[in-house]
This record gives C-alpha cells, sequence and structure tokens, in this order.
C-alpha cells in the first residue's frame, strides 16, 4: 500500500466512481489513514469506534478482491488482522478471533514481510491462540489449591498452547527484534507454561515463583507502553499503529507491500476442456475461433518452431540486432492479438490472456522500432507505452509461480527507450515492483537473472520517486528559499 497525499475524503469520492479491484489501492490507502485517524483521539470516543471499524471493513473488501495464491493477498490479509486484533484489545470479547487467527495463519506461511513486523505478527498469533486456550481453565475453579500446585488433575490436549509456543520461539529466537516485541513474547511463553500446568499438561507443577516474575515482567512491560497511548498489548499495538514506530504503517518503502491490480477488471478463466458441453453453439464457436487464432498468431510470429516454447521465442524478438519480422507482420500480429483479446468468445484462461497480452506487446514494441527512426521519443503517445502496459497485464494473468513469469518481467527492458528510460513508466512502476518483488523474493533464480530483474525493480522504484518528486516540487510554497537544487533533480530524472 502506497502512502498518497489524498486526503480522506478525496479517497472516498475516489472509490465511489471505482468497481471491483480498481478499488483495492484506494481501498487500503484509506484504511491506513482511518487507522492512523483513529489512534491520534481517544480510544473510547465515538469517532475513533468509526473510524476503527471502517478501516476494519475497507480492508476486508480489499482482501475479498485479491484470489488466492497473490503475493499480496496475505499483506492485506495481515492489515486486516492486526486491525481486527487492535478491536478486540480496545473493546473486550473475542467475535472477530478465529477470523483474526486465520488471516494470521495465512500471511505468517506465505507473506513476505520486515523482520519486526513479521515478530509482531507472530506475537499477535500466539495472543489469539492463548485468548483461544484460556476457555479450557473455565472448570479449574472445581479444583483444590494443593491438587493445582501438585499437578494432580486430567490432562487435556492443548493444540493451541503449543502452536503459541512455538511461535514465540521464533520470535525470541530471531536477531533484530525490538525488546518491547521480545519481553512481550517472553511474557506470553511464560503464560503458556502457567497453562499448560494448569491443565496437567508437561511434568512440572505450579510454580507460583513463576506466577510471580511473571506478573513483574508484565509490569515492567506495562509501565515502557504506557507512554504509546495504553498499557500491556494495547499499548503496543497502539505504537504500532504510529508512524515512525517501526509498525505496521511505517515499514520501509523498499518493503512496503504493493496493491496490484488490474486497470480493468478480468473475470475468472475458464479452461477450455473446463468449459460445459451445454454452452451456447454460437459461443462455442466463437470462443473456438477465437482459440484458432491465438494458435495462427504464434504461428505468424514463428514462435511454433522453438523447442522451447512460445514465450522463450517472443522473448528473443526483443533482444536488440536481433532478426525481426516485415512490417507487414508485425502488423498483422497487432490486429491478431487485438481480436483475441477483445472477442466476446468468453473468457480465456490465464496462460492464453496472459501469451496474447504478451504477444501484443512484443509486436507494439517492434512497430515502435521500426517507426522510431529520425522520430524524437515520446513515451506517452508510442507503443512502447501501450506495450508495457500489455506487459503488466500479461505478467498479472499469470500464477505467480508461473515459469514464464521471469521471461515477461525481464522483457520490460525493451520498453525503457534509451533517451528517456523512466518516461511514461510511473503509471506502471507499482504494478511492475509488486510482480518483482514476489519473484525476487523467491530466491530460486540464477544469479545473472537475479541481477536483471533487481536492476528493472530499481528503475520502477526510480520512476516511482521520481513522479512523486515532481508532484512535492510542484507542491513547494513560493517562499522556499532553496527550490533550484529540487528543480534540477527533477530535471535530471526526467
Amino acid at each position: 500500500m502506497s502512502h498518497t497525499p489524498e486526503t480522506i475524503d478525496q479517497l472516498r469520492a475516489r472509490l465511489a466512481g471505482l468497481t471491483g479491484p480498481a478499488r483495492v489501492e484506494p481501498l487500503g490507502n484509506l484504511a491506513q489513514k482511518l487507522l492512523q485517524r483513529a489512534t491520534s483521539t481517544s480510544l473510547e470516543s465515538a469517532s475513533s469506534r468509526a473510524d476503527l471499524d471502517e478501516a476494519i471493513r475497507h480492508m476486508d473488501e480489499a482482501y475479498g478482491h485479491l484470489r488466492a495464491g497473490d503475493p499480496l493477498r496475505p499483506q492485506v490479509g495481515a492489515v486486516l488482522a492486526y486491525a481486527l486484533a487492535f478491536r478486540e484489545s480496545t473493546r473486550g470479547g473475542g467475535a472477530d478471533r478465529p477470523r483474526t487467527t486465520a488471516l494470521l495463519e495465512e500471511s505468517i506461511a506465505h507473506g513476505k514481510f520486515p523482520t519486526s513486523f513479521l515478530a509482531l505478527l507472530r506475537v499477535l498469533l500466539a495472543m489469539a491462540l492463548i485468548n483461544s486456550a484460556q476457555d479450557r481453565l473455565t472448570g479449574m475453579t472445581s479444583l483444590s489449591p494443593i491438587d493445582m500446585i501438585a499437578g494432580r488433575r486430567s490432562p487435556a490436549p492443548a493444540p493451541e498452547a503449543d502452536r503459541a509456543e512455538q511461535l514465540l520461539d521464533e520470535v525470541l529466537r530471531t536477531p533484530g527484534v525490538s525488546k518491547d516485541i521480545l519481553d512481550m513474547a517472553g511474557l506470553l511463553s511464560q503464560m503458556c507454561g502457567l497453562m499448560k500446568a494448569l491443565l496437567g499438561l508437561g511434568s512440572a507443577p505450579l510454580d507460583l515463583s513463576t506466577m510471580q516474575g511473571m506478573f513483574a515482567t508484565f509490569a515492567d512491560l506495562q509501565g515502557r507502553m504506557g507512554s504509546a497511548g495504553g498499557s500491556g498489548i494495547l499499548g503496543m499495538l497502539r505504537h504500532g499503529l504510529q508512524p515512525g514506530s517501526g509498525g505496521i504503517l511505517d515499514i520501509a518503502p523498499e518493503e512496503r507491500p504493493v496493491i496490484i491490480m488490474e486497470d480493468t477488471p478480468t473475470p475468472p478463466s475458464t479452461p477450455r476442456d473446463q468449459r460445459p458441453s451445454h454452452a451456447d453453439p454460437v459461443a462455442v464457436q466463437r470462443a473456438t475461433a477465437r482459440d484458432d487464432m491465438l494458435r495462427s498468431l504464434v504461428e505468424v510470429l514463428s514462435l511454433d518452431r522453438d523447442d522451447r516454447g512460445p514465450w522463450h521465442a517472443a522473448s528473443l524478438l526483443l533482444v536488440p540486432d536481433a532478426p525481426a519480422p516485415d512490417v507487414e507482420t508485425v502488423d498483422t500480429a497487432i490486429a491478431m492479438a487485438s481480436e483475441v483479446l477483445e472477442s466476446d468468445g468468453g473468457a480465456l484462461s490465464e496462460e492464453d490472456t496472459a501469451l496474447a497480452h504478451f504477444l501484443y506487446a512484443i509486436a507494439l514494441c517492434l512497430r515502435q522500432r521500426s517507426d522510431a527512426a529520425g522520430v524524437e521519443y515520446e513515451f506517452e503517445s508510442t507503443d512502447y507505452e501501450l506495450g508495457a502496459r500489455s506487459l503488466l497485464s500479461a505478467v498479472r494473468a499469470l500464477p505467480a509461480d508461473h515459469p514464464a513469469v521471469p521471461v515477461v518481467l525481464r522483457s520490460l527492458g525493451a520498453f525503457l527507450a534509451p533517451e528517456r528510460p523512466l518516461a511514461g513508466l510511473d503509471a506502471l512502476a507499482a504494478g511492475f515492483t509488486g510482480r518483482l518483488d514476489s519473484l525476487l523474493a523467491n530466491g530460486n533464480l540464477p544469479a545473472d537473472r537475479t541481477a536483471e530483474l533487481h536492476a528493472l525493480r530499481c528503475a520502477c522504484r526510480a520512476a516511482f520517486a521520481a513522479a512523486e518528486l515532481r508532484k512535492a516540487v510542484a507542491g513547494l510554497p513560493a517562499d522556499y528559499p532553496w527550490p533550484v537544487s529540487l528543480k534540477a533533480a527533477v530535471t535530471l530524472l526526467g
């Protein structure tokens, strides 16, 4: 989620005109601003409660727009879980706890987070599990103190406590975690041990000195977190929502999750072999014609002659000085790819959609090259811009683990003109950066490919930073005494 200068009212107004996945980015930005505002006033005030509830609704909607397997779904789910946990800590009750637990498990299992934030998520999940497990203790009140201290009681399984201990042990063994989070993890770990002793699990009887030490730790932590606007876990949560705290709203820009969305909502695709047999004959005929055209497009560009498949063969057409199809073939390919993407023969499969976008992008790039001799480069009005957009659509249509994803992302370099490589890229930078982040985070690429993709990611970040700098310089007050250097930086970055 990118930081935005838009106000809460402006974001609400923008959302009013959007539908589907196009709402995801403004929803995330609006939720973050509402969370910040909710913690700037008394948590008991009606306005703070309303802001928190609205933020949760917006994050819940954003989460719903991201399909399972999307690399950003865990990040959005983590923010939603954090907000739900914060609400429970301020109001009590446990209605949201099962949802919070499920979201945190998903986020921890599949998300990529900074060390400090991942540790905080683990602490939150452990806390939710401990709160769920404490219900098992309600039946302990009938036992005598002697039985409890001696450990004479019927053991009962406590999988929540076991999972909580595992999470807390990971936090305590992780370097670079803040003292407050480590102390909270240690405190919760002691609570797990106490709970298991009360339930008759483990070999040690109830240790009163351990309880005394636990209460002393809690009192110390409560005092330190008081300056953050609360005590104990509430203070830690509230502190994590404050900008500058290193928490959820203060992730470094290079580690910040980026919400990726399609320019146009894309309906779920249906593989050809899964289409219902009772479909409209006319629709079936159109779909067959469209599929045949996609195969013909592959043949027109001679991509069917490469044993490594059409993705690799198509990418080779973009290599400088590589033999290129003639102008007529390129124009034919553009027309065919457009027809495939715009036909009404039903939804294409994910791979076919991506391939059509990829081939369309490549053909546009080839046409731009053939037309570029002696023409001054203007990104906004060229086929490079249209091709880059189609390239982004291609990588978005592919599953994150598809083997063609590195091939498509690597090809972005062909769409960056040497004269002005960042021009026009700012509008696409967030989308490409999100996919590059996800791919590079897996760490399963050769060193040379990793270096290439990292360089492209840096170019995207530079384009985004340049766009933000232009906006910032345009908003400088007239009496600012040193605008010259900033304006020079804008010119340098293009």
